[in-house]
């Protein structure tokens, strides 16, 4: 069992047990006096709203404002009316503690601080405005006040740990980066600049020779290599400082792999050609489809359907590539080729997802960040 599952079912068995005290003890026992059955009611509600949290986190803070405004709504109508009572509301105290202390860890400071406040002075003027002056008043708002002290404290302790885990994290984030920068810097340019100088040097000395095209376009290509390498190690080292993203491309890498594969049906969201996309997004789509189809036709050659959708989905390239064929052995899947890609996805901030698709088919699907409109 997870400590949130534990945490989780604490939390339902005290709500559960002021809940049953209060309907036993104030309400069978003693019989519904006049205000009762609605601070009864509200506490109840509170309560549900408060572990509703849980299942709807980014809730929170309309679950907690909805509480409020139910406290201060039924502590109004007590100014008007005076029911009286007996003096009880330990179920509504301690479900608007449980959600300020929620919003206090996970809503933005400004919402968190306004509904904070709001919660506290609920949770003070309750006692003062629906019970009598005969019953101990200003002894329940301190000890509610201190509750909503508590909540609001544990919230804040809850808000620093996730913040001081982020840091620890994207701390480690940056020193892999650096490393790697490191590696590409002093091993992969290193021998590419060695293959291009020799390259050059080839030329020079069979420059009558019928090789000295090739020779060129080898010392070409690893030009563009080394270039690609230096981009990449400068993102690494610098995030802010990735080169300019560029419109066109995308498609072209996409079609220059699945040209000539009748098998293949590729499906392109309108729109992929004016997209901005840096180059090591392009550069890794395009290895993406080509691992994945080179995969379909090692491991599933009998497969005679094979889709290859591309589109964009909340500011994410998604790439999905699919087949319905059945593998022969999906334990070879998880080879190098997909290790190399799910490192070099996550590199760029996103995320590879791989995994049976129906009864026989087989899916692949890279979701990859796009830049910030306007940037």
């Amino acid at each position: 069992m997870t400590r949130s599952r534990a945490v989780m079912i604490l939390e339902i068995l005290l709500l559960a047990g002021l809940n049953v005290d209060e309907l036993i003890r104030r309400i069978i026992l003693n019989g519904a006096q006049p205000g009762e059955l609605l601070y009864y009611s509200s506490g109840a509600v509170i309560c549900v709203l408060a572990l509703l949290r849980r299942r709807y986190p980014g809730w929170t803070g309309q679950l907690a404002a909805v509480a409020i405004a139910i406290s201060l709504l039924v502590s109004g109508v007590s100014l008007l009316s005076t029911p009286s009572a007996p003096l009880g509301g330990d179920c509504e105290t301690t479900g608007l503690a449980l959600l300020i202390g929620a919003c206090c860890h996970r809503l933005a400071s400004l919402r968190a601080g306004i509904l904070a406040v709001l919660g506290g002075a609920a949770m003070v003027v309750a006692p003062q405005l629906r019970y009598g002056e005969d019953q101990p008043r200003l002894t329940v708002a301190i000890f509610w006040a201190i509750l909503w002290g508590v909540g609001v404290a544990v919230g804040l302790m809850l808000r620093d740990s996730d913040a001081r885990r982020e840091a620890a994290l994207a701390a480690a984030r940056n020193r892999e980066r650096l490393a790697l920068a490191r590696e590409l810097h002093d091993l992969v340019a290193h021998h590419i600049t060695g293959v291009v100088v020799r390259a050059q040097a080839a030329q020079v000395v069979l420059a009558d020779s019928t090789e000295h095209e090739m020779l060129g376009e080898i010392e070409q290509a690893g030009s563009e290599a080394l270039a690609a390498v230096r981009r990449l190690v400068g993102v690494l080292r610098s995030p802010e400082d990735a080169p300019p993203v560029t419109t066109g491309g995308l498609v072209e890498a996409i079609e220059s792999v699945v040209d000539g594969n009748d098998r293949v049906a590729l499906e392109l969201a309108p729109g992929l050609a004016e997209l901005a996309v840096a180059p090591e997004t392009v550069s890794t789509v395009h290895r993406i489809v080509l691992e994945s189809l080179t995969n379909v036709a090692k491991h599933a050659p009998e497969a005679r359907h094979v889709t290859v959708a591309v589109d964009v989905e909340d500011r994410r390239l998604r790439v999905a590539i699919g087949n319905d064929g059945v593998a022969r052995s999906r334990r070879t899947a998880d080879g190098y080729g997909l290790i190399g890609m799910r490192e070099r996805i996550e590199a760029l901030g996103g995320r590879l997802t791989t995994g049976p698709d129906g009864e026989r088919g087989w899916r692949v699907l890279a979701e990859l960040p796009l830049p910030k409109e306007g940037s």
